[in-house]
């Protein structure tokens, strides 16, 4: 069984990787905004992530990758009459919206590695 701060290390190191994922992804959306019939990608990793969570299995932390999909959100709505669904101004808003996200998740990291290291310098006095 992994310990309380393990466990959150562990689901904040995931979070960063997702966040770099879905970056990934909505700079490859941004990229073919004039591909005719391209369609909106997206990061699919709710359901996985509440499963991951419920679970105390270390294993199940290893196991969990995000999904990319084809945007259910906008699979029918074509914003151009070529049949491309990307809306540039939804795309810039969520690169930055997944930016917040991720420095979020790098300062809470952080903040536990100090936690670490505080617990361990004082363990030794």
């Amino acid at each position: 069984m992994i310990t309380g701060i393990d466990k959150s290390m562990n689901l904040l190191e995931k979070m960063l990787d997702v966040s770099a994922t879905k970056h990934k992804v909505i700079a490859n959306n941004i990229a073919n905004i004039n591909t005719p019939g391209y369609k909106k990608m997206e990061v699919s990793f709710a359901e996985q992530l509440e499963k991951v969570i419920k679970d105390t299995s270390a294993s199940k932390f290893d196991a969990f990758q995000p999904k990319i999909v084809v945007s259910k959100e906008d699979t029918n709505v074509a914003v151009r009459n070529d049949g491309n669904n990307v809306d540039m101004d939804k795309e810039v808003s969520a690169l930055m919206k997944n930016t917040l996200s991720y420095n979020v998740y790098t300062q809470l990291l952080s903040k536990k590695m100090d936690l670490v290291k505080s617990a361990i310098e004082n363990s030794r006095v």
